[in-house]
């Protein structure tokens, strides 16, 4: 992990572009893919900061939760115009191959600017290998503007299996936590498209610098705290039970009516895990059990720095829960991780006793990976 002052924190490839911006003038017409996360140290938002440097932007196109982040889960709204900017916008969440190009369509040049979170079903990634789609038909030049990995360069499996790809899931080539910046996944994207793929690369890629405000890429990842538990919290979103979500813990936080909350807590203490569960109750206002006092554990980690491994914690939790009476959606279980849900054992001690496989698998691949990495590891 990185530190530093806030005074000085490391460039993003915003930044960079902002320093060196006489060098768009050859882009023709500009769009900029982005949300909130996409802002400079300063918390200026990027379409802003570019126009006052000089770059003439066309229009902005949003991911999942929109242009202006305000979506919810699987959502994008539609603004005819950004606030800040006074720039037209459309999104390109999950939308056919026609209806991207379309919207691409009268550019010449694609900029990305986005933060990313580090997991394989995080779907900005999944946007983004939309529009190199269109790329590819359109003749568009794509430029991502990099950005740290939050969550660090570690690599955690399993690898995706080609029966279960799905827009959480959309390349076999990368573990389950992959351990890139989204310039190094758009860089193998792209070579997987045919296409090409610019990046403007960030200082200080592994990490989170403490120097640099951290602003929600998406709603429910609030703060840093929930961005280092998200790859093992999310896999809770394949239970009855809740992730957190409509909470002010969301990530950090998981139950559902009727649960023993303090005999969970012990079952995941027992597991040392890198993490404190603390007895939990709450009751969510939005998503599942909305309504309803829920019974669970809050998640405390061991130190400030994201878990080595996140993987054992999320099986774990998972299994732990579902003994305790939650019911699995298998379904969306495979989605997320990737492989049959039937190969996701019932208890926690069986789940941890597989995982080394997975790991193993996860460390080949991410020698695979090298070739379209820009940053030492």
């Amino acid at each position: 992990m990185n530190a530093g002052s806030f005074r000085d924190p490391p460039q993003v490839g915003l930044e960079r572009l902002l320093a060196t911006v006489e060098a768009a003038d050859a882009w023709g017409r500009v769009g900029l893919l982005t949300n909130p996360s996409g802002v400079t140290r300063d918390l200026i938002p990027s379409a802003v900061a570019l126009s006052r440097a000089g770059l003439t932007l066309d229009r902005l196109l949003g991911p999942e939760h929109g242009v202006d982040g305000s979506g919810a889960p699987g959502e994008a709204p539609e603004l005819e115009r950004d606030a800040a900017s006074g720039l037209p916008t459309c999104v390109l969440y999950h939308l056919s191959d026609e209806e991207t190009a379309r919207r691409l369509a009268g550019l010449d040049t694609l900029l990305v600017d986005l933060q990313d979170v580090g997991v394989r079903f995080y779907t900005y990634i999944s946007t983004v290998r939309d529009a190199l789609r269109a790329a590819r038909t359109l003749g568009l030049r794509v430029v991502v503007l990099d950005r740290p990995n939050p969550i660090g360069f570690a690599v955690e499996g399993p690898l995706l299996e080609p029966a279960f790809e799905s827009y959480v899931g959309i390349s076999s080539a990368l573990p389950l936590r992959h351990g890139l910046t989204i310039g190094e996944v758009v860089r193998l994207l792209a070579a997987g498209e045919g296409v090409g793929a610019e990046v403007l690369p960030t200082d200080a890629p592994d990490g989170w610098h403490t120097g640099r405000p951290w602003v929600p890429p998406s709603p429910n990842l609030p703060d840093l705290a929930a961005a280092q538990l998200y790859p093992a919290g999310a896999l809770v979103e394949a239970l009855d039970a809740s992730e957190g979500r409509g909470t002010a813990l969301p990530f950090r936080q998981f139950g559902a009516p009727g649960l023993d909350a303090h005999a969970l807590a012990a079952r995941l203490n027992a597991l040392d895990l890198g993490v404190t569960a603390r007895p939990a109750f709450f009751t969510p206002t939005t998503s599942k059990h909305a309504g309803q006092r829920c019974a669970g554990v809050q998640l405390h980690p061991d130190s400030d720095a994201t878990l080595p491994e996140l993987l054992p914690l999320g099986l774990a939790l998972f299994t732990a829960l579902e003994e305790a009476g939650a019911a699995r959606n298998s379904n969306w279980l495979q989605k997320l991780l990737g492989v049959p849900a039937g190969k996701v054992p019932a208890t926690p001690e069986a789940a941890l006793a597989m995982l080394p496989g997975w790991q193993r698998a996860a460390q080949e691949q991410a020698q695979v990976l090298s070739p379209h990495r820009l940053y030492a590891r």
